[in-house]
């Protein structure tokens, strides 16, 4: 029978190693855990909807008392529809008895999208797959967020969608 050799390793290399072992269980934690993801689970109506103006000034995006549902579920999959109230009659199915001007500002003031989320600390990570606007799809979209009692409050962060930071507001449904 021959002896089994086991290689030497260092103290440094048992401690990197254990080190790497924290890191990955760590890494795991943050993306793997299903309780940052309980908190936001269900479905949100949205309250409010503000560009942030720089220097603590908002504006309504798309105008006073929009409309809109967030809903995310507890396998990860997520879908945003947010509507201003004030858009001009678009019908459907293919809008083209409604002028060229109310289906740009119908458009203007409507964003839809859904695909899978995952959660990482205070951030939401939306990753689009598909989206009213055709350039957001396959891509990222990443949120700062906060639940505060029955109200989540989410701040878009960069790339923005419009070019700008937006604060909005959800009331759970």
């Amino acid at each position: 029978m021959t002896a089994l050799k086991i290689p030497s390793i260092s103290r440094s290399g048992i401690l990197g190693l254990a080190a790497s072992f924290g890191v990955f269980a760590a890494i795991g934690n943050v993306t793997a855990s299903a309780e940052p993801r309980e908190g936001v689970v269900g479905a949100w109506s949205l309250v409010t909807f503000d560009t942030d103006e720089r220097g603590g000034a908002f504006k309504p995006r798309f105008g006073q008392d929009p409309v809109g549902y967030l809903l995310y579920t507890t396998d990860g999959h997520m879908a945003a529809v947010l509507a201003g109230t004030h858009r001009p009659e678009l019908k459907s199915p293919s809008g083209s008895s409604s002028t060229e001007e109310q289906r740009t500002q119908s458009l203007a003031n409507f964003l839809a999208y859904a695909g899978r989320y995952d959660i990482r600390g205070d951030r939401v990570f939306h990753h689009v797959d598909v989206s009213v606007f055709t350039n957001l799809m396959g891509t990222t979209l990443e949120r700062q967020f906060k639940i505060e009692g029955d109200l989540l409050t989410i701040r878009t962060v960069p790339p923005e969608i419009w070019g700008s930071s937006n604060i909005l507001v959800w009331k759970r449904a």
